[in-house]
């Protein structure tokens, strides 16, 4: 729908708002009610809100159009600024960073400019100056990467995410862990182009943009083809859909050897990171410095095929050994036997997390957070090394969902209820009926699946034809919503129209702003705490936008009232005999707003991540598996090293780190298995 499209359908509803209030009004004066202006001035604070509230979305669609140019230069600036930010953590700092070498692997094309600007053989930086060069010139570069685990296949991804970044080609990493090959490898590409690099902030037209992004100024950097569901199907679509087009791929020697990738594809220059020599980590280990690495150099120079050489032969391990000041025991420099090797290198996982938490001392005790840290890990997507708070509900009963859903439902709905029928003196009914319509509800919610993280502000802007999915949410809480209000106006009025009526208007107004409350996706980067936060606002938005279509459904019953209620039963209330029919549809729009207000709010918060998150931290805290402020823990993680950060998740340094704490069993532990499996899309998504 284009702008004035959508302008005249926001005018077109705001016109519906207005002639429903005149009839009101025409109902009022039908039978010799109060003055018309009387009457007019009563409806007017409902028509307001629902103006101001359109007129406000009419302000915010007018986001002039955004331009293919303007969205790759976004991008640019965008990619640059979280990896610079991420590699902080990553210690890929031009300081802190090692001259891994590669070297040309047989199969590799001979013909690019590429391929004949280097040699057999090189550094990590000439190798990633070089193919950021070639492709921006235009040429065609394709480039695998292949290596031992921690050997700085990942490193190099982020490093040509550093290269100088410009709006013609820019470097973009893809995970292809998350792929799944039931979508085309550019469909996959576009969507997570669209999700995590928004430009216009409405999902339709981001994947609009990201289409030509992607086949015009986006270079692939499809990252950690091990860990793909399919490898085999995975390496056929880079050659088939990647026609014409650079690329960079890595995975880990073994697998990308066993898929006999010179028989897939075609003009690529295969390149192997090269293990660390003895002298090589002996000289990162002297630039690093460390009062105790004496004994350490001093084995990797007698021994440099030794035991401790092979271990400090990748990366990531030397890290370690570096973040422990190049000290290692006696009895692990001295080892010789046949599994000295894996034990030095157990020895350095577990001593960095140790070191981790105890410089600078933090608010997590060590033994604490390695217990934490080891449910974490296990709570891993299979397959990968990452995990997501909004995925941690998986590890709880269901059962406390649903327990924790009925005890709030209970007492907000039935609080509301009491009140509404306290004012026709009967509080008791109200509580029956409050406390019915809570068991359902709650029941109803839980037999959906919890919805993804919403993310930004809702915005009437970004309405467009829901999912299947979405659809049927939307059904459900239109007719949760019109059960509750006809049960409602059984009790209190006599003629069925107004049962009928009212029920309609309540499930339209709850199917409508379940609707309208879709988030749209947001301009800024998608993290894991801006999406706990965003899916919190969306929630207490809901409660808003709940409000206002009821208020004006309370209001349509509260001026029928009069001639509308149950006879004999409700003679005698005060509020039929003595208040005039403004007062009256007045308390039936605040009593309207108020109901649909914690209807809806309470089924939304049932079916929200956030709402499955905060009873799923408090269990998992009471049984010890994690810290009570989850979050907090983290990021605090994420700051010590021990995490990073990708898009929306949390994922461990490396994947030998993960798998070296997912063993840490602590008592009772739930688990996810991390071994490799296949992989399934569960990113937050506000496409619904």
């Amino acid at each position: 729908m284009n702008r004035d499209r959508h302008t005249l359908a926001l005018h077109a509803v705001l016109a519906v708002i207005v002639v429903a209030t005149v009839v009101v009004v025409g109902f009022g004066l039908r039978d010799g009610g109060p003055e018309p202006i009387e009457l007019w001035f009563a409806f007017v604070g409902v028509v307001l809100p629902v103006a101001g509230l359109v007129l406000d979305a009419l302000r915010s669609g007018r986001r002039p159009d955004v331009t293919v140019e303007e969205a790759a230069s976004a991008l640019a600036r965008k990619v640059t600024r979280q990896w610079l930010w991420e590699s902080r953590y990553r210690e890929l700092y031009e300081e802190r960073r090692m001259a891994v070498r590669w070297q040309r692997e047989p199969g590799s094309e001979r013909s690019s400019q590429l391929s004949a600007e280097l040699g057999e053989e090189g550094v990590l930086d000439e190798l990633t100056g070089a193919f950021v060069r070639h492709a921006r010139a235009g040429h065609l570069a394709r480039l695998v990467v292949t290596g031992e685990p921690g050997a700085g296949k990942t490193a190099l991804c982020v490093l040509l995410t550093l290269e100088p970044t410009q709006p013609d080609v820019v470097p973009v990493l893809f995970q292809l862990s998350s792929w799944d090959r039931t979508s085309s490898l550019t469909d996959w590409m576009t969507d997570e182009l669209a999700l995590h690099h928004p430009t216009v902030g409405e999902r339709t037209k981001d994947r609009k943009i990201a289409e030509e992004l992607l086949g015009f100024h986006v270079l692939p950097v499809l990252d950690g083809l091990d860990e793909a569901s399919d490898r085999a199907a995975a390496l056929h679509a880079v050659q088939t859909e990647l026609v014409g087009r650079s690329y960079v791929l890595t995975c880990r020697a073994a697998e990308f050897a066993d898929l006999e990738p010179a028989r897939v594809l075609r003009d690529t220059l295969f390149v192997r990171l090269q293990p660390l020599r003895a002298d090589e980590a002996g000289g990162v280990l002297e630039r690093a410095g460390g009062a105790e690495r004496g004994p350490l150099l001093a084995t990797l120079g007698a021994r440099p095929d030794g035991p401790v050489a092979r271990a400090l032969d990748t990366p990531f391990m030397l890290s370690l050994a570096v973040a422990l000041g190049g000290s290692l025991p006696a009895d692990l420099l001295a080892a010789d036997d046949r599994g000295a090797e894996e034990r030095i290198k157990r020895y350095l996982l577990n001593a960095f997390v140790t070191e981790a938490y105890r410089r600078p001392t933090g608010p997590f005790d060590v033994e604490d957070a390695r217990r934490h840290l080891g449910f974490l890990a296990r709570q891993a997507e299979p397959g990968t090394h990452r995990f997501a708070w909004w995925q941690l509900h998986r590890s709880v009963p269901r059962g406390l969902f649903l327990t924790v859903a009925l005890a709030n439902a209970a007492l907000a709905c039935s609080a509301a209820a009491v009140l509404l029928f306290a004012l026709f003196e009967r509080p008791w009914l109200g509580l029956w009926i409050g406390l019915g319509a809570a068991v359902i509800g709650a029941l109803v919610v839980e037999l959906v699946p919890q919805d993804h993280p919403r993310r930004a502000k809702p915005r009437l802007r970004a309405v467009r034809p829901p999912s299947r999915h979405a659809l049927h949410r939307v059904l459900g809480f239109g007719a949760m919503g019109g059960a509750a209000c006809a049960v409602i106006v059984a009790f209190l009025y006599e003629r069925p129209v107004h049962i009928v009526v009212g029920g309609l208007l309540s499930g339209l107004t709850f199917a409508a702003a379940r609707y309208f409350s879709e988030p749209s996706d947001p301009l800024e980067a998608v993290t894991p705490v801006g999406l706990l936060r965003s899916d919190r606002v969306a929630i207490r938005y809901a409660w808003l936008v709940g409000a206002v279509p009821g208020a004006l459904t309370g209001a349509y019953l509260g001026a029928a009232l009069k001639e509308g209620h149950r006879t004999p039963e409700l003679d005698d209330v005060t509020l039929i005999d003595e208040l005039p029919r403004a007062a009256e549809a007045l308390l039936g729009a605040a009593s309207g707003a108020l109901l649909s207000s914690v209807g809806l709010g309470m089924m939304a918060l049932g079916s929200s991540a956030w709402g499955r998150f905060l009873p799923s931290r408090l269990w998992l805290a009471l049984r010890g598996h994690t810290p009570r402020r989850l979050i907090r823990f983290t990021e605090d993680a994420r700051e010590r090293g021990v995490l990073r950060q990708v898009n929306g998740y949390y994922e461990f340094r490396h994947a030998l780190l993960h798998r070296h704490l997912a063993e840490t069993q602590g008592p009772d532990a739930p688990s996810r298995s991390p071994a490799p499996a296949a992989a399934t899309r569960t990113g937050p998504d506000s496409s619904q």
